[in-house]
């Protein structure tokens, strides 16, 4: 097993341990712009890609924390890759990691994560952020044999976001969600061994949604859901599919 422990507030980081220049090594390349930026990167093996979509992407926060994992540990490993198209706003916080686990996915100060040496990569992020006060941790983590790795899309606009999403053990699993009201609370789990999870989920209105989407079994489940309230006491969305 491996882990990986981190205290304090990790500023500008970057731990990349590939052994040879070559075309499966990991690479970062990023825009930004703003005040109080702070990025913690660990990228453990190969093929792993932090990267902005085009060359009209852009970074631009007074108060953005970024903490970024992803991990791979052989060249054989499918690539983990992470995109960022444009990310505006303040006070936004994010989390990520991809073939690992951490031990507490919503602290903002817990940033201690554990791998066991069975992924086997593919994961994908792409992130589109604006808005104010956003907090996002995703996590993804597949095992060797799994026929895909998990893949994660986030449009996220407007105040006072909080998504959560795990996404867990082999097989292929995949969320897309966009997000344009405010005050949201979102938490998306999809586990299971060989499962092929889908969730399509769209949120919009003026008022606060929480939801709350569970697919953990092994067999093949889906589900698209599409919120549009604006009621006065919001909305509560609870799915659950074992």
């Amino acid at each position: 097993m491996y882990r990986k422990i981190i205290f304090g507030i990790v500023f500008l980081v970057v731990c990349m341990l590939a052994f040879a220049t070559n075309a499966d090594d990991n690479v970062i390349s990023l825009e930004q712009s703003g005040d109080t930026f702070e990025l913690g990167i660990d990228q453990i093996g190969y093929n792993n890609e932090i990267l902005m979509f085009d060359s009209n992407s852009f970074i631009n926060s007074t108060s953005l924390g970024m903490y970024l994992v992803q991990y791979n540990k052989g060249t054989s490993m499918l690539p983990n890759k992470i995109t960022f198209d444009e990310i505006t706003g303040t006070n936004n916080k994010m989390k990520l990691a991809q073939g690992v686990a951490w031990d507490v996915l919503d602290s903002e100060t817990n940033l201690d994560w554990y791998g066991d040496d069975y992924e086997s990569g593919g994961h994908e992020i792409g992130i589109t952020l604006y808005g104010d006060y956003n907090k996002l941790a995703v996590q993804q983590t597949n095992q060797t044999g799994a026929l895909d790795g998990h893949n994660f899309n986030l449009h996220l606009a407007g105040d006072y976001n909080e998504v959560k999403i795990k996404q867990q053990s082999n097989g292929t699993k995949s969320v897309d969600l966009t997000i344009y009201n405010d005050y949201n609370d979102v938490f998306i789990r999809q586990k299971g061994n060989g499962a092929t999870h889908n969730a399509n989920i769209t949120l919009d209105g003026l008022y606060g949604t929480d939801l709350i989407l569970k697919q953990m079994s092994t067999i093949n489940q889906s589900y698209t859901l599409s919120v549009d309230c604006m009621t006065v006491g919001g909305c509560s969305t609870t799915v659950t599919q074992d």
